[in-house]
């Protein structure tokens, strides 16, 4: 049975980012023990593709918006991120691996704002949301299938994920051509006659989604440095015998298991948690314009967060990741709802959202990376407030109430 194009859609989105994540896995650790690299190495290495990525989205976002068919703008990513990541594996040079792992960002940056206005052209907004709900669990999953298919090939070669990453890039770019035009799935566009009710949502969206930005940059500076530099704690504290399950006694560590894999753990608690919420926000209602969705999952987060950099527990690092991968989703999921809700500007705003991932993943990898390397690897964690407090009076200075 021929499947339908939003379940050949959600089909990519998991092909896809089960290849982002492979290489977001793979990347530190091919820097610290291919490349000769470090943590602060790794941290530029991850803020320099996030830089790419967020200036990538801001320049195309008007030509890729103004396109016959944005999905051809998804295609030409998906070999431009194949062709220039995979040769990173064939060489041991830092700068060209730099240079080709950061350059592939960019094509990664023209396919999600097209993959998100395609969704966004849905006349009818409950079905939207449930069609965005069942697409952001898709890739999703992939994230969070990523670092189990990662970690042990890589411990076993080093050279297998690039393989499988490239396996995964050819069978999305053939869903991607199976793809029909966004109107011609949907029929008719969403700017022809508005109903009361969807001209009431638009409005509403605007006050939340500046807020909802906010939310994003802080989600993915979490995120950027449990992906670019927190595997180097867990290579340290794994090779020196200080992590245990519940201690800091590596005798009470109950097997044994090299770092990438258990740093897999660690990011999989993430895509997990991250997964499972999109599939109950897809579903419900009560998050939608409600300022303590955003500011709530926040604190729990950045208090998680700020003691995995410091504790010396597997099981406080799981945790802690959970806790950052279910504020990821709910500003994300949040920020995408209210992106699209004006047909006229989806694309844009969109593309606006996706380089805010961008900058939040460059800000912590960049300035923990450096922090790490000159200061050790607890001391960022430490002062990660002082980088969140104004961040975070910004959100609830936006969300406040306003007269009529």
């Amino acid at each position: 049975m021929r499947l339908s194009p939003p379940v050949r859609m959600c089909l990519l989105g998991f092909i896809l980012d089960l290849a982002v994540m492979i290489a977001i896995t793979v990347v530190p650790f091919y820097v610290y023990r291919q490349l000769g690299g470090d943590a602060r190495m790794s941290g530029y290495f991850g803020a320099l593709q996030a830089v790419v990525y967020m200036v990538t989205c801001l320049v195309t976002s008007r030509y890729v918006s103004r396109s016959r068919n944005g999905l051809n703008w998804v295609r030409f990513g998906l070999v431009w991120f194949a062709c220039i990541f995979t040769p990173v594996v064939f060489f041991r040079d830092a700068t060209v691996c730099i240079t080709l792992g950061v350059v592939a960002w960019a094509g990664l940056a023209v396919i999600w704002p097209a993959l998100y206005s395609w969704f966004g052209a849905d006349p009818d907004p409950e079905r939207r949301q449930k069609h965005l709900g069942w697409f952001n669990l898709s890739w999703s999953s992939g994230f969070a299938a990523g670092p189990l298919v990662a970690g042990p090939l890589y411990e076993y070669d080093y050279r297998l994920p690039f393989a499988v990453l490239a396996v995964c890039c050819a069978a999305a770019l053939w869903l991607a051509l199976t793809m029909p035009h966004e109107r011609a799935h949907f029929g008719r566009g969403r700017e022809e006659d508005p109903s009361e009710e969807e001209t009431g949502h638009r409005r509403d969206a605007v006050r939340f989604l500046h807020a909802a930005w906010v939310a994003v940059i802080l989600a993915n500076w979490m995120v950027g440095v449990l992906r670019s530099v927190f595997p180097k704690r867990v290579e340290d504290l794994v090779q020196a015998g200080g992590l245990g399950l519940f201690t800091g006694d590596g005798a009470a560590w109950p097997f044994s298991a090299p770092p990438a894999t258990v740093f897999s753990w660690v990011s999989f608690a993430c895509s997990l948690a991250t997964a499972a919420l999109f599939f109950w926000l897809g579903r419900t209602k009560g998050w939608r314009y409600r300022a303590s969705w955003l500011i709530v999952p926040q604190l729990a987060a950045a208090a998680g967060f700020i003691w995995m950099g410091v504790t010396h527990s597997l099981a406080a690092m799981l945790l802690g990741s959970l806790l950052v991968g279910a504020n990821l989703v709910v500003a994300f999921f949040a920020a995408v709802y209210y992106c699209v809700a004006d047909p006229a500007h989806k694309h844009r705003r969109a593309a606006i959202n996706e380089a805010a991932v961008g900058f939040g993943g460059m800000l912590g990898s960049f300035l923990f990376g450096a922090l790490s390397g000159r200061y050790g690897l607890e001391f960022p964690f430490l002062w990660f407030p002082v980088f969140y407090a104004p961040a975070f009076a910004l959100q609830v200075w936006l969300l406040r109430p306003r007269r009529g």
